[in-house]
């Protein structure tokens, strides 16, 4: 199966990332919105797929009204977008993180194996999963993971391994968990963001890179430099 970023895709995504956090969500057209838990009330972040240079224009004007606010625009052609941020006044922060997909037929529908003297805890809240692996003789959190179900789209999500646990294949038992548990509903593809050091992981594991996440904010921001995406690794 061929696929291809869209409007509809990026706004899915959107909405099970942000549900998954109880963010409030807005969508306009193309252009979607939410807020996070706690933000004042005009203090919306932006999500866009493959904006025009007038797209652009326009939420450069409402960043440069409200510093601090970001947009997170979804690209399969990095270069057009840089130059058309640029055009319009934004500042690009990022472009550590790309959109990935897969076919959830292809992924593990059973639980993986786990090596003596780790364990699996998990916690469910209706179409919502999140699970984490322990080291049973410290009970330290060794890796976990969220995924939320919206239709016919699994969203993976905050897959993280604890640092003094990398590169030893916990991430990756994490990902088949969640797609095990993915696997019990009517999802036919897997969604997530994923950083650039765990692109290999996840193309390892049978996902297919769909585009670039740009991270663009008003060049006076206060923290312009420090503000990250929505990284899985």
């Amino acid at each position: 199966m061929e696929h291809r970023a869209s409007d509809e895709l990026i706004s899915t995504w959107m909405r099970g990332w942000a549900e998954a956090r109880g963010y409030e969500t807005h969508h306009d057209g193309a252009l979607h919105a939410y807020r996070r838990t706690g933000q004042d009330v005009d203090n919306w972040e932006y999500v866009i797929h493959d904006p025009s240079g007038e797209h652009l224009r326009h939420l450069s004007q409402a960043l440069s009204e409200h510093p601090g606010q970001r947009v997170t625009a979804f690209t399969a052609e990095l270069d057009g977008l840089v130059d058309l941020a640029h055009e319009a006044g934004l500042a690009v922060v990022s472009t550590r993180e790309v959109l990935m997909v897969t076919d959830m037929a292809v992924q593990d529908i059973e639980a993986p194996y786990l090596d003596e003297g780790l364990r699996w805890e998990e916690k469910r809240d209706g179409d919502h999963a999140w699970v984490s692996l322990h080291d049973e003789e410290s009970d330290a959190v060794v890796a976990s993971g969220h995924v939320g179900v919206l239709g016919d789209y699994a969203i993976f999500d905050r897959i993280v391994t604890a640092p003094e646990f990398r590169r030893r294949g916990f991430g990756s038992l994490v990902t088949r968990y969640l797609a095990s548990i993915a696997a019990e509903s009517d999802a036919e593809r897997g969604l997530l963001v994923a950083s650039s050091d765990g692109y290999e992981l996840y193309k390892y594991l049978g996902w297919t890179l769909l585009g670039t996440m740009a991270v663009l904010e008003a060049p006076n921001s206060p923290d312009a430099n420090e503000r990250t995406g929505h990284t899985s690794d």
